[in-house]
């Protein structure tokens, strides 16, 4: 790093300023991850000095990598972030189990000792690296920031609005840093408008990019196949109503010709294995690293998540000419899908809709194809080299703050 900060300065005559993101944890491969390494390296490129710092390192999951101008740190990798919640604590007492209560007790306030430990030393090592500017991509983090560089922070609230309202303990979290530090980011107009009536101040609206680019588009006609890439779980993502309602539309012989393919980290439930066994339509492949070239082989993308903050696996479709067929799933839908023309959003619960408007795209080649050429055009709009920019611009307001 030390070389590229020379390089820099011997070229412009100034100093490469910092940019710092924190998150949660690290080695753990997910939206948030994939977003701050996606800026992060095309911040490098702009000449940046830029360092991922996670206040907890997984061990369970594999190692992470980014850009090699990019410094990733942890302050504790010896934990997961693995805290115990307070009505995690109060559930036992619901069936009288005194001796589990007092164990999660206990339980609680070593997890509470050892985040507040690990949150001092942030603190101390945010103010030895002294970052010109640090994204927040986690509500808990602003608790370990320094209160002389909250001024120079923003944060980036990944998950939909109308979920963080429901869940108040996060929501006052959030709020209660609302005169401290320099703004917030929102991943939606939508969200944005809500933050503002909801009080917020300095709100500012920046989309996620695509985690990459391409020139190609998928075949839509030709592939017949369905594909969803998603952390395999039925809470949130209901990968097992997914798998349920395509085993439907699989029933007609009209599609014999079509696949579905899941990829995923995580375990299938014991009903969808049971569906996959009977049908041979549908394969479970596992994780990739390479969802550009599955997708590019791909002709329609599936969503059913109750909850979605702005979603990286829309956009890459889209970037790959793949239209999307979702539930709504929060204020950002209608900017990742434009409905009827990059592909359909299906209000929550309506499953018969679901598959009807699948199977209008599955049977449907020019509505198809024109959604695949909407979609291609319309991700330009997420191309990292365009959202780089809204940054730049926020940066520039964070340097005029702080003279």
């Amino acid at each position: 790093m030390l070389k590229w900060c020379w390089i820099y300065f011997k070229n412009t005559g100034e100093y490469m300023k910092k940019i710092m993101f924190i998150q949660n944890e690290g080695n753990v491969v997910g939206g948030v991850w994939y977003v701050n390494k996606t800026l992060a390296e095309e911040f490098a490129k702009k000449g940046f000095d830029v360092e991922i710092l996670s206040v907890r390192n997984n061990q369970m999951e594999k190692n992470v990598s980014c850009g090699s101008r990019v410094k990733l740190s942890v302050i504790n990798g010896e934990l997961p972030w693995n805290l115990v919640r307070k009505k995690t604590v109060i559930e036992p007492l619901k069936k009288l189990d005194i001796i589990s209560f007092f164990k999660r007790l206990r339980s609680y306030f070593v997890s509470k000792k050892t985040l507040l430990e690990d949150y001092e030393k942030m603190r101390r090592y945010i103010t030895k690296e002294n970052p010109d500017y640090i994204i927040a991509s986690q509500y808990q983090v602003l608790k370990g920031i320094p209160k002389a560089f909250l001024k120079k922070t923003v944060y980036e609230h990944h998950r939909s609005f109308d979920m963080f309202k429901i869940e108040r303990d996060n929501y006052k979290v959030i709020k209660k840093y609302n005169d401290l530090i320099f703004g917030y980011v929102w991943l939606s107009k939508s969200a944005l408008n809500k933050a503002v009536n909801a009080g917020f101040k300095n709100n500012y609206c920046i989309y996620n990019p695509v985690r990459f680019s391409t020139n190609n588009q998928a075949d839509v006609l030709l592939n017949k196949k369905l594909v969803v890439i998603s952390r395999i779980e039925n809470t949130l993502k209901r990968i097992n109503l997914m798998i349920e309602l395509v085993d439907k539309v699989f029933k007609n012989s009209k599609y014999k010709e079509w696949v579905f393919e899941i990829y995923g980290l995580g375990d299938l439930d014991e009903d969808s294995k049971k569906i996959i066994k009977n049908n041979n339509q549908i394969v479970y492949k596992g994780p990739t690293d390479n969802p550009k070239d599955v997708l590019l082989s791909s002709s329609i993308n599936l969503n059913t998540s109750v909850s979605e903050g702005f979603s990286l696996s829309i956009l890459e479709a889209s970037m790959c000419g793949v239209p999307t067929v979702t539930f709504n799933h929060g204020e950002a839908v209608f900017e990742e899908v434009l409905d009827n023309n990059t592909g359909f959003v299906v209000k929550q619960n309506d499953n018969e809709l679901y598959v009807k408007k699948l199977e209008t795209l599955m049977s449907n080649d020019d509505k198809l194809k024109s959604f695949s050429d909407n979609c291609k055009e319309y991700s330009n709009n997420f191309l990292v080299s365009n959202i780089i920019d809204d940054w730049l611009e926020l940066f520039k307001k964070i340097d005029k703050e702080n003279l």
